[in-house]
């Protein structure tokens, strides 16, 4: 019994130094763990700024034309009667002689302060200087074209609706020296006038002058 109790306990005294030691756990990896941002990254703005488009003033707006008008202040400055109301008078024939509104046409046979001698002369839509329309006031209230008074081959002269086109509807006003006449010339040349009528035959005055409607 003894001898069994003492090969027992040699048997595990013998087992227990051939078999090898328990190995200890392994530790805990020690490797680096990358810290978890505080703050998110923030997009970088682009140090350059886009290009903005450039635009002129020019192209900005449209450019807008002004249509041409005749310089008349020469003919104001010689006290010539002209943007008002007014008798267009055959100078120095010593009669009342005025341009007027006739049914076969315009002549220099109005005697009296009526809606067919009043005239108005506007700067014509051109740029030469002394160019005007001849407009009576009583043919333009309403509104439209209105009318203008126009040269012809022949005489007398015609009223017609007015055309910026139309140059026979355009007169120079040609001062005669600084007593506020001047010669009236249309299209197909200089106005003449004999005993009151428009003439075509190279005689005639060419005087004529201006005299405000309201004295």
């Amino acid at each position: 019994m003894r001898y069994m109790v003492a090969v027992l306990a040699a048997f595990s005294l013998t087992a227990c130094a051939g078999s090898p030691a328990a190995s200890p756990p392994a530790p805990p990896s020690m490797a680096p763990v990358a810290a978890a941002p505080t703050t998110a990254p923030t997009a970088t703005a682009p140090t350059t700024a886009a290009p903005t488009a450039t635009v002129s003033k020019a192209a900005a707006a449209p450019k807008v034309t002004k249509a041409p008008v005749s310089d008349l202040s020469q003919l104001k400055r010689l006290g010539i009667d002209v943007q008002k109301s007014v008798l267009i008078d055959v100078a120095d024939d010593g009669v009342d002689r005025w341009l007027n509104i006739e049914k076969n046409g315009v002549d220099f046979t109005g005697t009296g302060r009526t809606d067919n001698t009043m005239m108005f002369l506007a700067p014509a839509p051109v740029t030469a200087k002394n160019k005007v329309l001849i407009k009576p006031p009583f043919y333009n209230e309403d509104l439209g074209a209105g009318y203008c008074v126009a040269d012809t081959k022949g005489a007398p002269l015609k009223l017609e609706t007015c055309d910026p086109k139309r140059q026979q509807q355009i007169f120079t006003m040609v001062p005669a020296g600084d007593s506020g006449q001047f010669e009236l010339h249309g299209m197909y040349g200089v106005i003449r006038v004999d005993n009151g009528k428009i003439t075509t035959s190279g005689t005639g005055r060419t005087g004529l002058q201006t005299i405000l409607y309201a004295n």
